[in-house]
């Protein structure tokens, strides 16, 4: 079993009075989100992230949380390179997103914000209403698409498919002589195909797309079918209880 070691938040307030019962469990709940975000930023990273356990301590108020020490070096690593640079710019986007939201409340509230843990007796990051950290708008933000249209052109030296499509025009896609070869020749026929990659946020535009899979795409209108599909996704979709926040999580986009 890896050696465990723990991460701290400690926030105070002007009068140096805060205490754990001043502290509402919507915050304790915001708290305990956004350091598993900071530590485990993406849904793939949180689902294999190991147990971590929560405690809240006077002292002002520590949030603490308890976890291998690989995530211990991690945070002191992340948050002691913050304070050298007096910067966000290394991080990415979501970590940026959860130094600010520590930043906007440490001013709103007037409170000071001590990252400490383990590793080290002082406090690796403090926050106060005189921290100024500038969030970097993202230019990309990396995903799997669906995109559909006709292959005008595949293979080449460096194996990659071409396919135009209405939506974004001509795209081009890396590939593996394995999958261009598997199956029938697809140029000049409509596919679908699933990718993995960059968009821009400026203009929307892919790059460094690569293929995951190729889709059979009908484009001809089966009523009975979409009427059968919708019957029987009804029955799991009743089972969900926020229909809209589990719709804004999905990530594929194109269909």
């Amino acid at each position: 079993m890896e050696e465990q070691g723990y991460i701290e938040i400690r926030v105070d307030n002007i009068n140096n009075s805060l205490t754990p019962k001043d502290v509402d469990i919507n915050e304790i709940k915001n708290v305990i989100s956004d350091i598993e975000t900071f530590l485990y930023p993406t849904r793939e990273e949180k689902k294999l992230r190991p147990q971590i356990s929560y405690d809240i301590e006077s002292g002002s108020a520590k949030h603490k949380f308890y976890l291998p020490i690989s995530a211990v070096i991690l945070f002191n690593g992340l948050t002691t390179e913050i304070h050298k640079r007096k910067s966000l710019d290394f991080l990415d986007y979501k970590r940026q997103e959860v130094i600010d939201k520590f930043q906007k409340k440490a001013i709103k509230e007037g409170f000071t914000i001590e990252f400490n843990n383990s590793l080290s007796e002082e406090s690796s990051l403090i926050i106060d209403t005189n921290t100024n950290y500038d969030m970097i708008a993202p230019q990309f933000y990396e995903s799997e698409f669906y995109l559909y249209g006709e292959i005008y052109q595949e293979g080449g030296k460096n194996p990659n498919i071409h396919i135009s499509t209405s939506k974004f025009g001509n795209v081009t896609i890396s590939a593996t002589k394995e999958q261009i070869l598997d199956g029938e020749k697809k140029t000049y026929k409509p596919y679908g195909v699933k990718v993995k990659g960059k968009k821009s946020l400026s203009d929307g535009k892919f790059n460094d797309l690569k293929l995951v899979e190729f889709i059979n795409y009908r484009p001809a209108f089966d009523k009975s079918l979409l009427d059968k599909i919708i019957d029987r996704a009804s029955k799991n979709l009743n089972k969900i209880t926020n229909l809209d926040q589990w719709i804004d999580g999905l990530k594929t986009e194109g269909i």
